[in-house]
């Protein structure tokens, strides 16, 4: 797992729940633009999580609950975007945006709690 990517990560989920939830608060509903930017978001949690596999089978010494947390985290970091988007989309209001501020805060959060296992589990 890259750090430094986990962190750029962290950050961009953290800025676009912003953007997400001062759509909500002008009572705008989610654009193409807040698509473009979860697929761009989840495109850097795809590549970090192809690292971060790799790097799990590559150096072994990591406990097999570490692992299993670690992985289960990556899914979960995985699925909380296009989750939180097909919620949003269906709800063409502001409580689309707001569902989408949510889901980008959740991203952010899993992104810390994964990093955080990772290193304290490292060899």
């Amino acid at each position: 797992m890259i750090v430094l990517l986990a962190w750029v990560l962290g950050l961009a989920g953290l800025g676009w729940a912003l953007w997400c939830g001062v759509s909500a608060a002008v009572n705008q509903a989610p654009t193409y633009h807040h698509r473009l930017a979860l697929v761009g978001l989840e495109v850097l949690a795809l590549v970090q999580a192809v690292i971060a596999v790799v790097l799990l089978v590559v150096s072994p010494g990591r406990s097999a609950g570490a692992v299993a947390e670690i992985v289960g985290y990556l899914i979960a970091l995985l699925v909380v975007l296009p989750i939180g988007a097909a919620l949003a989309y269906g709800e063409r209001t502001r409580y689309g945006s707001v569902v989408l501020a949510i889901a980008g805060v959740t991203f952010a959060v899993l992104v810390l709690r994964t990093t955080q296992v990772w290193e304290v589990t490292g060899v």
